[in-house]
């Protein structure tokens, strides 16, 4: 072929293709040269050109890397098996229960060794510490974007025309999902994870364990492919966008290596771009609604969501039963498409999927469009199978590592798909989210989790969310940590075996051969450390994944964690990957890609049994208990007197701004600042009073639920609960975690009614309304009927005898005839009165004296009541009773029989209420009681004085410690540097010596060409010489024949 250089003067979009071929084609007149040469000779001219003249800006696509050129370190078993002495650890115990020892199954790489003691960088401790650090009330964090107008068509169309192409491609349930709207989720959980985030180590903290969402989790919720080819977002030049390679049919001009359909989809965004009045500086991204109306007819721009019990609008009622034909229904020939005019159905699919990418899996702004996703689109269209769990899941880390190391929470970047985080939170944390009820279709097709989320609502209480991170067993009634979910899609053949990743004879990966082995090799990749690569444009984003600190996922037991990540070429620190040269940048992500999709290694890994038992080590929960047993235990005593004061009046709860969020103590505590000054304990118990245990227990029907203990349970909707059930009473203890710690709480264990589709509370997101306890009260549960009583004509009262008698009761005017009713009780009060009701008899001569008797009787009888008296109460209802029984026997007038009937109601109401005084049983008087809590106050405040200084000692101690520790870590820096560039000559110098090698058999197959082309030169030579001395001698031979010729031809001219 010929060297081509590219001219100064040709413009930037020249030479097209058919100069290019014309131009080969004419050095190639007869069709002979290979067609390496003429796809290397195309490849030359695409040099220097730019075919959407400088529109986007251009990136090279990440360097193809064999694994061959790579060596991995592997372990031969990712599961091991540890001798461990596992035990429980809760914030506000004094030491770790110990539980005992067993042989467990841990994930590699993994010890039970013991780890230095660190600091807590938390997010939520250093909310403990500093007031500013609160969220806005404007804040968008967590906030889900509803899907836009036209989406729900154009997903329903794409699913049923190409459910084919999407199946091949791994996406056909993540597109599915898609369709319908989690805009109404709540923010809460959003704020929790963000806050309990570690940067170091990639995990959430729930009180002594870490989780996190991995690999294998995100599958499970979204649908999204874990293994397939690497995902990244770019343009690429022209160089690589329009690179052809051999063809299959033999085609000498080839075939393009990227798809068809992109260059067609960069040209349709640069049009409508140009067509619409953007701004011409930021050519990045789009409007999502511009862009789905350069694809769509006008009637199909509509935006009602998809109803997740009638995915596709067939009519079906409420409650119906999917089917194949109603969920997923084929497409049919009547159908038109809903493209424009020139839209084909490739470029309708390549659009829809960008837009999918951009708005859905994985957004970057709300509601906008970018170039650089249409790359990984025109690939899914083709049915090529992308890794897009790892590029999601290093996204959602690195906006939680930049939220958690912010200095405000006024964030700008915070836009995810936060449906997946929020599915991850209903998968592992049981009662997050109320949801409807799922068709049972989509739960037996192994549809993603996600869809359970489409009807679902949560806690708006940011305060229960934050006790659950603190200590999740506080408000275990509420909330329950599942670590391993039963719905991950793993062969139930291959649960509890050994599974190995090896090579066959023929170089395939085993994994791969077997029916639903993708799906065990996606797990294997969830199961390795590694990093996770997010690539956008000239930016590489790398975050650690290190699943071996959260084992308990995956069904094995947790001991100290190694870090099994490894070292990145050329990057020092992957947080700075901005100051990392380009082509260094980029070869680095290449390298992370390999490293995590690798397979073949040889390695071997359990498959662990669903709902296994699995523990923590005792040495790790001890490192816990020294590194964040202090913040652990200050935050949950915070957060369990803040939740109990949800269910209290709102005259009663703590008067305490949003600013209020370092003491906790009551007045006088001092702050604990970031300068290092100490944090005093959270709360004295002479600090707080305790509530009467007259409290009044109606509640305002706007007023938020109180908190439930964890000793008691959810009551059903039908159990009508009595009045005692909502009072607590003064001579049972304080329930509470702590020891010596009371906190006013509600009055007792507040009633709510559970809808019937989950546990919604009062106030918050749910459709139907909520009866409130005040209002199932409104009328007393047992009212007696009060008798007909026909008056007599005389009274018992002397000197008060009435002449008519129909006239009006002689009764004292202080015990008015209303008042006899069956009880006096207080509201709220589970008062029945035990003296029963009489009906008299005719009364006589006899009894008369007798009633007048029975008057004294009865007078001495409530006379004799003395409050402070207990002895002075008992027998009094049977007494009562009796003397009553005998007032009706001898004939008492009805009027003054209910009269002495009210009366002595109201002394047995006034002894019912004195029973639960502790005063009237002990002798003790208020001035004593005062004194008695003026020494413990004075006792309390001394030990918490000692613990101060205990902490300030050990803050001083923890700070020496810390700088030898960062000694350490400077010297382990510097070997791991000094190891790192070994490493890196090491691995040049294997590069050098496999492309010496490489050279070397290319110069031995040149020499052996170049001695054989000498042997067919010496033969040509040879046959050379040969035909030139036959050419000689036949030369010399006509010579003589003409000579001879001539002189015959004298001869016969003589003769004639």
């Amino acid at each position: 072929m010929f060297r081509w250089q590219r001219p100064g003067d040709l413009p930037p979009s020249e030479p097209s293709e058919a100069a290019i071929w014309a131009a080969i084609d004419r050095q190639d007149p007869q069709g002979s040269a290979d067609v390496r040469d003429r796809l290397e000779q195309h490849q030359d001219m695409l040099r220097g050109r730019d075919t959407f003249h400088s529109f986007f800006t251009r990136f090279p696509l990440l360097p193809e890397c064999s694994e061959g050129s790579v060596e991995f370190e592997d372990p031969d078993r990712w599961v091991t098996s540890l001798r461990l002495q596992c035990g429980e650890y809760h914030p506000l115990e004094s030491s770790v229960v110990q539980v005992g020892w067993g042989i467990c199954d841990v994930l590699a790489p993994v010890a039970d060794t013991v780890e230095p003691v660190s600091q807590s960088s938390l997010l939520s401790h250093r909310q403990l510490q500093s007031a500013p650090l609160e969220w806005p009330r404007d804040s968008t964090f967590g906030q889900i974007q509803s899907p836009i107008s036209g989406y729900v068509s154009w997903a329903r169309y794409v699913l049923q025309v190409h459910r084919g192409t999407l199946q091949e491609a791994g996406i056909y349930e993540a597109v599915y999902a898609s369709l319908f709207d989690y805009g109404r989720l709540p923010t809460s959980w959003a704020r929790g994870l963000a806050e309990f985030w570690d940067v170091s180590r990639g995990t959430f903290w729930v009180g002594a364990e870490e989780l996190t969402v991995t690999l294998s989790d995100l599958q499970t919720v979204s649908g999204l492919p874990v293994f397939g080819h690497r995902f990244e977002e770019c343009v690429p030049p022209d160089q690589q966008l329009f690179r052809r390679v051999p063809s299959a049919d033999g085609d000498r001009r080839g075939r393009l290596a990227l798809p068809v359909v992109y260059p067609t989809l960069l040209q349709h965004f640069r049009q409508t771009y140009r067509a619409s009045s953007l701004s011409r500086r930021s050519r990045a991204a789009m409007p999502a609604d511009l862009w789905v109306r350069s694809f769509l007819q006008e009637e199909y721009l509509s935006s009602s969501p998809a109803s997740l019990h009638d995915p596709f609008d067939c009519g079906l009622q409420r409650g119906a039963l999917l089917s194949e034909e109603t969920a997923e229904p084929s497409f049919s020939a009547v159908y038109t498409s809903p493209g424009l005019a020139g839209v084909d159905e490739h470029l309708l699919l390549a659009g829809f999927l960008a837009l999918w990418l951009s708005t859905f899996v994985l957004p970057l702004r709300a509601d906008s469009l970018r170039c650089s996703v249409l790359l990984a689109a025109s690939q899914l269209s083709q049915g090529q199978r992308l890794a897009l769990a790892p590029a999601v899941l290093a996204r959602a880390y690195g906006i939680l590592r930049s939220v958690s190391e912010a200095s405000s929470l006024e964030v700008q970047d915070s836009v995810l798909p936060w449906q997946y985080l929020y599915a991850w939170v209903h998968l592992h944390v049981r009662g997050a989210f109320s949801c409807l009820e799922t068709p049972a279709y989509f739960l037996q097709r192994g549809f993603p989790t996600v869809l359970q989320l489409s009807q679902a609502s949560s806690t708006l209480e940011s305060e229960r969310i934050r006790l659950f991170f603190f200590a999740p067993h506080l408000v275990a009634d509420r909330f329950s940590l599942v670590h391993q979910p039963d719905i991950v899609s793993l062969p139930s053949h291959l649960r509890g075996t050994v599974v190995v990743d090896g090579v066959d004879d023929r170089g395939r990966r085993t994994l791969l051969l077997h029916r639903q082995g993708l799906t065990v090799a996606e797990y294997l990749i969830s199961l390795r450390p590694g990093w996770l690569c997010h690539r956008q444009g000239g930016f590489v984003t790398l975050e650690g994944y290190q699943p071996n600190r959260v084992a308990r996922q995956f069904g094995f037991s947790q001991a100290t964690a190694y870090d099994g990540r490894p070292l990145v070429p050329g990057v020092s620190d992957v947080r700075q990957m901005g100051t990392v040269p380009s082509e260094t940048r980029f070869y680095a992500a290449a390298l992370t890609w390999l490293h995590l999709l690798r397979l073949g290694t040889g390695s071997s890994f359990l498959l662990a049994q669903p709902s296994v038992q699995t523990g923590v080590s005792y040495t790790r929960l001890a490192w816990v208990r020294q590194s964040f047993g202090a913040a652990l235990e200050h935050g949950a005593r915070r957060y369990e007197r803040r939740v109990r004061e949800l269910g209290l009046p709102r005259g009663r709860r703590s008067r305490r701004g949003p600013s209020e969020t370092a003491g906790d103590r009551g007045t006088g505590a001092e702050a604990c600042t970031a300068t290092g000054t100490v944090v005093p304990s959270p709360t004295r118990a002479s600090d707080v009073a305790p509530a009467p245990h007259h409290t009044e227990v109606s509640r305002s029907s706007r007023q938020r639920a109180g908190s439930q203990h964890a000793t008691s349970s959810r009551r059903s909707v039908d159990a009508r609960p009595s009045p005692r059930d909502l009072v607590e009473s003064p001579q049972d203890p304080r329930r509470s975690d702590f020891t010596g710690y009371s906190t006013p709480g509600p009055s007792g264990d507040f009633f709510f009614p559970v809808d019937p589709y989950g546990s919604f509370w009062p106030g918050e997101s749910s459709g139907a309304r909520v009866v409130l306890p005040s209002e199932l009260f409104e009328r007393p549960l047992d009212t007696q009927t009060t008798l007909d009583l026909v008056p007599a004509e005389f009274s018992f009262f002397p000197g008060s005898h009435s002449a008519d008698p129909a006239g009006p009761s002689s009764a004292p005017t202080s015990y008015p005839v209303d008042s006899a009713s069956p009880s006096t009780a207080l509201e709220g009060f589970d008062y029945t009165s035990e003296i029963p009701c009489y009906v008299p008899v005719p009364p006589n001569l006899r009894t008369t004296d007798r009633c007048h008797h029975l008057v004294v009787l009865l007078r001495d009888l409530v006379s004799s009541i003395d409050p402070r008296s207990p002895e002075s109460w008992v027998g009094f209802t049977s007494s009562a009773g009796r003397l009553l029984g005998l007032f009706a026997d001898f004939g008492v007038d009805a009027t003054e029989l209910a009269f002495w009937e009210a009366v002595c109601r109201e002394a047995e109401s006034c002894i019912w209420q004195l029973r639960p005084l502790s005063v009237t049983r002990v002798r003790v008087t208020l001035s004593q009681l005062e004194g008695m809590v003026a020494s413990r106050r004075t006792i309390a405040d001394d030990t918490h004085d000692r613990l101060d200084r205990s902490a300030e000692a050990l803050r001083r101690h923890r700070q020496s410690s810390s700088g030898m520790t960062q000694e350490v870590d400077g010297l382990t820096a510097r070997m791991q540097e000094l190891w790192r560039d070994i490493r890196q000559m090491m691995s040049r110098t294997r590069q050098l010596q496999v492309g010496r090698d490489r050279r070397d058999r290319l110069t031995r197959r040149e020499e052996q060409r170049h001695r054989s082309l000498q042997h067919e030169v010496m033969e040509a030579d040879t046959l050379l010489v040969q035909a030139v001395e036959q050419f000689q001698r036949a030369q010399t031979e006509f010579q003589i024949l003409d000579e001879i010729t001539g002189r015959l031809q004298s001869l016969r001219d003589r003769l004639y």
